[in-house]
């Protein structure tokens, strides 16, 4: 082998090799939507103790409805584009969507609510 073969075939494959499994791990990383990255986060913040499990289950539940109001969204305008529903039709779905939304986000909000606690009243004895 020729040390010329090092230098013109053999090096510049090995750098083009680096290139393409750098630019796969990067476009692998990039796939990865914000829910999952969401969810990590949250994961690392609740080992790390920065959060209780009970403002973990409000998070991750809250990012679930979100993931779902933006698929379905996503779904009405899809719909709305192609022409299998009119104007009118879309924007009660959405309106339908949206309440639903909200509700199931102040019932998260209700239900992870922590009651108010009186202090101890000496007054009563």
């Amino acid at each position: 082998m020729e040390p010329t073969y090092f230098l013109f075939l053999i090096l510049p494959l090995g750098i083009l090799v680096f290139v393409l499994v750098g630019v796969t791990i990067y476009y692998a990383r990039k796939q990865e939507d914000s829910y999952e990255q969401q969810i990590k986060k949250l994961r690392k913040l609740l080992i790390s103790g920065k959060i209780d499990t009970k403002t973990f289950t409000k998070l991750k539940n809250k990012t679930d409805y979100v993931k779902h109001f933006n698929g379905e969204s996503k779904r009405l305008v899809e719909l709305l584009s192609s022409g299998k529903i009119d104007e009118d039709t879309y924007n009660r779905l959405n309106q339908v969507l949206e309440n639903s939304f909200n509700e199931k986000i102040n019932k998260l909000e209700e239900d992870t609510k922590e009651p108010e606690k009186n202090p101890f009243n000496a007054a009563k004895f």
